[in-house]
């Protein structure tokens, strides 16, 4: 998943990203209101999938959590998304996942930095009907309701998943997806030849997928043993068809959580208030300690540190998904006593890069030159320091099975010289336009300055920052991303990111188009062999890919700082999403 900061800590801007890929199932333990977090990154594993008796709600309690009062969010934007077709942005998500909608499968966090794939709506994690991951089923519980009371059925969760795969015709006559910002691997699983068109013009039900009453059973082509982790995204949260506004949807979706929209200004201010057919105790993931939620838009993050450090009268109530900004980390971070109740800071599961426009600039020579020419501890210092990223060398983060530890492009200014031949380069380095991201641009034109490339620094606006980069004749050469892996295997990395059919639907931001890698990927993806022998493939790919193509430069892994106000409890970093858990959240007087 992407983060839904633009840049880390210091950049957080609404639909920009800062940081990649990195789970952080087994990291820091969450220690609730002081939420002190070490700096070391545990590797993951998919043993985390829970059992039936795991699914069954209500939530573990929050520890001095009382119910009642309201939680204000300042925010620099507004949600990238929330139709959950559309919702792969990390902020985006936990709104979405945590407050507003509820999916097959789901990830139950206790708070102890602990983790567990559990069923959500479904019964249980899922059922492998024939032994060999080809087939999975799952049942809904007894009891799921919508915000107006009407039953949660298989069949609206087989529509929500078939609607996420609805194609439209654009002006050359081509098919194209109608909605390609969410996550594609069940989506791509079910259809692998892209035939279908989704439920306005072709079939309601998406192939692959059989309903009986309150059972919905995925068949595959391939294996797919990772289908329990697969089935926690937003894609199959449940819609009616009858409630499907396509393209409004995004602004007001149809609740099946335990809150509901009941304000929505889009770039103003959103309120959420209770949605009183939500059972808790169908629920094991969710809390509702807060009467309403409502999140305010239009404050630059440096402005956000600031008011909350200061908890002004009026203030106490507030919160962020917003790390602390860069140019205040210091002096917060090192007076943490004074914010004691209302700190947390842990790492992130979140990988950073500049992509290289592989469209652009085709010279592999020149792509090696610029890694070299990328001085990662000067990056590390302009983002804030050891408390906003930790530098990275690598593809795939530490915490994901099978990393491998690799710099195939030390910091060499000489090399770099070597590389262009001694010639001077021009390059357009795009960045969100902010304050923070502008200092970011400025200090990387004078380090690359000192190769020979010429960096010309071009604003965006955060709003379209996505948009503007996906798209692949945009006539930018340098541009940052970041990656969350949507759980702890490389084949949520490196499909979404390097093979060509995520041009432009997903996140291959670089466009790398090389057939023998795509079919590396593929290889991977449907393999039968046992997760120890791929999880250790995957991360040599990596290593492949930057040798090969040098598609990226690999920047950073996040971590993260966070302050509220001091009437706010409930403070845990999730481990599934890296951000502050909202599903934790409490006011301690209401």
């Amino acid at each position: 998943m992407r983060s839904k900061e633009l840049k880390r800590q210091a950049r957080f801007i609404a639909v920009g990203g800062v940081a990649m890929a990195l789970l952080v199932t087994g990291c820091a333990e969450n220690t609730g209101d002081n939420g002190e977090g070490a700096q070391e990154h545990e590797q993951n594993t998919l043993d985390i999938i829970g059992t039936a008796e795991d699914s069954v709600g209500p939530a573990t309690p929050v520890e001095g959590a009382v119910e009642g009062g309201e939680i204000t969010f300042i925010q620099n934007s507004d949600m990238a998304h929330l139709d959950p077709a559309r919702n792969y942005v990390s902020t985006s998500m936990m709104v979405g996942q945590g407050l507003l909608y509820r999916t097959l499968t789901g990830y139950r966090e206790d708070g102890d930095g602990s983790r567990k794939v559990v069923g959500d709506l479904a019964t249980d994690p899922g059922t492998d009907v024939n032994g060999d991951c080809t087939v999975w089923e799952y049942t809904l519980k007894d009891g799921l309701k919508y915000e107006d009371g009407t039953d949660i059925t298989a069949d609206h969760v087989a529509y929500g998943i078939s609607r996420a795969m609805a194609t439209e015709e654009n002006d050359e006559g081509e098919r194209v997806p109608m909605y390609p910002e969410g996550a594609q691997f069940l989506l791509d699983w079910l259809d692998p030849a892209n035939e279908y068109v989704g439920p306005y013009e072709g079939e309601e039900t998406a192939p692959g997928i059989a309903v009986d009453g309150n059972k919905i059973t995925f068949t595959f082509d391939s294996p797919r043993c990772e289908t329990p982790f697969a089935v926690a995204m937003p894609t199959t949260a449940p819609i009616p068809p009858d409630k499907d506004t396509k393209g409004e949807f995004d602004q007001m979706p149809f609740s099946s959580g335990p809150y509901k929209i009941e304000e929505r200004v889009f770039e103003e201010r959103t309120v959420l208030v209770r949605n009183e057919h939500w059972d808790a105790n169908t629920d094991p993931i969710r809390h509702a300690y807060v009467d309403s939620f409502v999140f305010e838009y239009g404050t630059q993050p440096e402005d956000i540190t600031t008011r909350l450090a200061a908890n002004a009268s009026g203030d106490e109530n507030l919160a962020t998904f917003t790390p602390v900004d860069s140019s205040q980390l210091s002096n917060i971070v090192g007076n943490k006593a004074e914010y004691e109740g209302r700190y947390l800071e842990g790492p992130r599961k979140y990988t950073s890069y500049l992509n290289i426009n592989m469209n652009r600039v085709t010279d592999l020579a020149v792509r090696q030159a610029i890694n070299h020419a990328f001085n990662r501890d000067r990056w590390v210092q302009v983002n804030g320091g050891e408390y906003s990223v930790l530098p990275n060398t690598t593809l795939m983060g530490p915490t994901v099975p099978g990393y491998v530890d690799y710099d195939v492009y030390p910091y060499d200014v000489e090399k770099a010289k070597e590389l262009l031949g001694g010639e001077t380069i021009q390059l357009r380095y795009a960045h969100a336009d902010t304050a923070t991201e502008g200092r970011i641009a400025a200090a990387m034109v004078d380090e690359f300055a000192k190769a020979g490339i010429e960096i010309e620094a071009v604003p965006i606006d955060p709003l379209d920052w996505y948009g503007q980069i996906a798209d692949p004749d945009n006539s930018f050469d340098l541009y940052w991303s970041s990656w969350g892996e949507d759980w702890p295997s490389g084949s949520t990395v490196f499909p979404p990111l390097y093979h060509s059919r995520s041009i432009p639907v997903e996140n291959n931001y670089p466009f790398i188009n090389v057939p023998e890698l795509d079919q590396k990927i593929e290889d991977l993806e449907s393999s039968s062999a046992g997760f120890e022998e791929t999880a250790a493939q995957w991360g040599e790919l990596g290593k492949e890919i930057m040798e090969k193509y040098a598609p990226v430069i690999p920047t950073d892994i996040a971590y993260g700082v966070w302050i509220s106000g001091s009437n706010v409890g409930g403070h845990y970093l999730s481990e599934n999403i890296s951000t502050l858990d909202v599903t934790k959240l409490f006011v301690r007087e209401p």
